[in-house]
């Protein structure tokens, strides 16, 4: 007789267990979307004035010589050739350092917004990089770096937060999530610069947080891409204030 009823008890059991594991998987699913939908509508700065803005349509020849793109900003083909095409600048990677692309102008608070899009070739890598510094107060170093990296094998994949001392320096990375980035896709990379917070955002993906360095009053964006063929627009400086 027991063993007729301990079978419908142990079911029992293990159906409600089932139930009660169920429940609470989908219940931290629910606040795990809950916050991830919190995360994408919280900037932490609010734009300001517009500082600076370069469409890629003057007829710029870049070359390793920094040149005026208006009062107050220059620009100059750090690594690797560019060129400007339909309102786009192209990177031409042939050899050596991945292409960089190094804008000169003050600034410290603020709002960085750029549209890139690249194309798979074999053999190369592919990511969009923002890197905000300033070469006089943080010598050999990139203040503020955020990557949106499809498969460079140099840095975590997806999104990355960084403050990177170059070598032999220490590249410290501030927060990583996962991403997807698609051949021939314009994504926009925002970065949003508050004293010694930093928030990066792209493709509905968010990271955020602090370092000392994040902070120092800034005069160098370097804007970095793979190997394979990319292409930038709408590249936006904004002063910001904190929301």
């Amino acid at each position: 007789m027991k063993k007729i009823f301990i079978a419908p008890l142990l079911l029992c059991s293990m159906l409600a267990l089932s139930a009660m594991r169920s429940t609470t998987g989908e219940t931290q699913k629910m606040f795990e979307q809950a916050r991830v939908k919190k995360e994408k509508v919280a900037p932490i700065a609010k734009k300001g004035k517009l500082l600076f803005k370069d469409d890629f349509n003057n007829g710029m020849v870049y070359s390793k010589e920094y040149q005026q793109v208006v009062e107050g900003w220059r620009v100059r083909a750090n690594h690797a050739k560019w060129k400007q095409e339909n309102n786009t600048v192209k990177s031409i990677f042939e050899s050596g350092h991945m292409p960089v692309l190094t804008y000169e102008g003050n600034f410290k608070d603020a709002i960085i917004e750029l549209e890139f899009r690249f194309f798979a070739e074999e053999g190369k890598w592919s990511a969009c990089r923002i890197s905000a510094t300033n070469p006089q107060l943080n010598p050999r170093a990139y203040a503020a770096s955020v990557w949106a990296n499809a498969n460079n094998s140099g840095r975590a994949l997806g999104m990355v937060l960084e403050h990177d001392e170059w070598k032999p320096g220490v590249i410290t990375t501030v927060m990583n999530k996962p991403a997807t980035f698609e051949p021939g896709k314009w994504y926009t990379l925002r970065l949003e610069l508050i004293g010694n917070v930093v928030r990066a955002t792209c493709n509905g993906v968010t990271v955020i947080g602090t370092h000392e360095k994040f902070g120092i009053p800034k005069n160098s964006i370097s804007l970095g891409v793979g190997t394979s063929p990319h292409e930038l627009r709408k590249f936006r400086v904004y002063e910001a204030s904190k929301r």
